[in-house]
């Protein structure tokens, strides 16, 4: 049940509420919530800028990714980028990791590594979850499919 506070008369002995202050602090309440909406409504219409440090794009690489399970056990699994960027990514994961967990990434199609952290948890399925890393330092070059030369590593010839 909703009751519109702003016609009840406080105090009035009609309404049946002898404590007016109670009746003035659910009032208060309530249009401290219909203004906190109505702030979150004009921000979700507003245009915000872009706060990363580099733009994402989407692209699917091979990754290997490597770290320790919850009882302290590596891992080991291999999963595909979705977004990228010079700064990280965005994976696909079934091993469970935590938020601030370190993470090595290995591209198979160059054999670059590179140490990461695990910043941000996005959808989930039942098996598995979108895991946002971060790489300790940035690495532009870690994305290529290829070696600089051009050429593929022997092993995937």
């Amino acid at each position: 049940m909703i009751i519109d506070c702003a016609n009840v008369f406080i105090g009035h002995p009609a309404a049946g509420l002898g404590d007016h202050k109670n009746v003035s602090r659910i009032y208060d309440a309530v249009k401290r919530a219909q203004s906190e909406r109505a702030a979150t409504k004009r921000d979700e219409n507003r245009v915000e800028f872009e706060r990363r440090r580099d733009k994402r794009v989407p692209l699917n690489v091979p990754v290997f990714v490597y770290g320790r399970g919850a009882r302290n056990e590596p891992f080991h699994e291999e999963t595909n980028s979705l977004v990228v960027n010079s700064h990280g990514a965005l994976l696909i994961l079934s091993s469970k990791v935590n938020f601030g967990q370190e993470l090595w990434l290995m591209n198979p199609l160059t054999r670059h590594e590179q140490a990461c952290r695990v910043v941000r948890f996005g959808k989930k399925t039942r098996k598995r979850a979108e895991v946002a890393i971060a790489f300790t330092e940035p690495a532009p070059a870690f994305w290529r499919r290829s070696n600089v030369d051009g050429q593929q590593p022997e092993s995937s010839k």
